[in-house]
């Protein structure tokens, strides 16, 4: 049996250029951008320059650095980087997000200070499994990669939280707990069980089966998901800038 790919969108090419792609998750990583662009476009005002470098500071922070942190982990995703590049780009591309964050405390305000201690915080205990995991929990996850990043494009624009931002957050929260839910089961079976060929029920049938097709509808379910956070991040923007 042809053993599964470590993830639904990993690439099955050999080379540098895929590697830093898998390293990417590129779909979990629009994902959590999604959240960031909801939050530029509940905030009561809009600037670009500030909404660009935030949406920046997120892809480097989560989309790169946290995601090469978690490779140092065991290589769950299977690249050829090394550890000690791993490294490198995960606290390089952390420290380029941090900058940009103090940057904001000094220009705007000391209240971006909490985003920035939080959020990089978790983006190394999460994943480099720290203080015996105590932080490698699926709270810390629905928080670290949805309602924080939400709340910080909503806040670099606004300055202030509001009723409703405050209840979408935790709607984000969520819908990323959801997230976390589905893909912890398919991982499951991509990357610790070898392979399944069938199941018994408890009146004795034997149903034919495999890996792929249990997990089939979680990671539907996963892709589904990634387009429609990006189609409606998309869509609260573009009713905005009309």
């Amino acid at each position: 049996m042809t053993a599964l790919k470590p993830s639904w969108y990993s690439s099955a090419k050999d080379g540098i250029v895929s590697d830093f792609i898998n390293l990417l998750h590129p779909p979990y990583t629009l994902w959590h951008l999604s959240y960031v662009l909801i939050g530029i476009a509940m905030s009561p005002v809009i600037f670009i320059d500030r909404s660009v470098w935030v949406l920046v500071a997120f892809f480097l922070g989560l989309g790169l650095g946290a995601h090469a942190l978690d490779e140092t982990m065991g290589n769950p995703l299977r690249t050829r980087i090394s550890k000690k590049w791993l490294y490198s780009i995960g606290f390089g591309s952390l420290s380029v997000a941090i900058l940009i964050g103090a940057y904001f405390v000094a220009k705007l305000s000391i209240l971006i200070l909490p985003f920035v201690v939080i959020e990089s915080f978790f983006a190394v205990a999460y994943n480099l499994e720290m203080f015996e995991k105590r932080f490698h929990t699926d709270i810390v996850f629905a928080l670290s990669w949805g309602s924080i990043p939400f709340l910080t494009g909503y806040f670099v624009n606004s300055l202030s939280i509001s009723i409703a931002s405050l209840v979408m957050a935790l709607g984000i929260g969520l819908l990323t707990y959801v997230q976390r839910t589905l893909s912890t089961q398919a991982r499951l079976f991509r990357r610790k069980i070898d392979a399944v060929q069938s199941i018994n029920l408890v009146n004795g049938e034997t149903i034919p089966t495999s890996s792929k097709e249990l997990i089939s509808p979680a990671e539907k379910s996963l892709k589904a998901l990634t387009v429609m956070i990006f189609a409606i991040s998309i869509a609260l923007i573009l009713v905005r800038i009309r």
